[in-house]
């Protein structure tokens, strides 16, 4: 997100946002009963998944498959996450309207704030639960301007998932 020019401040308000949806748990799914295993039924779910909780799933998973990258892999996800800011892509300033993409990542706001930008213009969920993104948010830009980076198990702790240690991965966010 650095390369792309993004302030820890946006940075931060994404990173609020994710803890709330995911936990920063890239595989972790809306309806729980799926599974990597089956594609066909990530294809056909209409709940979310990944980081964000892209919904219906097939909107980030086939975009992955499309593009020749792996759909599990949490970098893939921010991969994603940059190429709908390029594009212009699942912004919507219909829910808080005066904030662009351009303006969001760029912004030197506090990261409460772009938490709540990000909530509306972003994620746009039925229940908003806005008060532990902000506060999420305010604690990662501590960490990011505090100068020990987003790539650190403390961010990452939230990963603590049975699929993850069944799986034997580890996706380490570049942040």
């Amino acid at each position: 997100f650095t390369a792309q020019n993004w302030t820890p401040n946006a940075i931060a308000g994404m990173l609020g946002n994710i803890m709330v949806e995911s936990s920063v748990n890239p595989w972790l799914f809306q309806n729980r009963s799926l599974d990597w295993n089956n594609p066909s039924a990530i294809l056909t779910d209409t709940g979310g998944m990944g980081l964000t909780q892209w919904t219906p799933c097939r909107k980030y998973y086939q975009w992955a498959l499309d593009n020749y990258l792996d759909p599990q892999s949490g970098n893939t996800m921010c991969e994603r996450i940059i190429y709908e800011y390029i594009n212009n892509l699942q912004w919507s300033l219909e829910n808080y309207g005066h904030h662009t993409w351009q303006d969001f990542v760029t912004s030197t706001e506090e990261p409460w704030i772009l938490a709540d930008v990000w909530l509306w213009a972003y994620e746009r969920p039925a229940s908003p639960d806005e008060q532990p993104r902000w506060a999420n948010a305010e604690w990662c830009f501590q960490h990011i301007h505090g100068g020990t980076g987003i790539n650190t198990p403390v961010v990452l702790s939230y990963y603590r998932n049975l699929q993850q240690r069944k799986v034997g991965k580890r996706t380490w966010l570049r942040i």
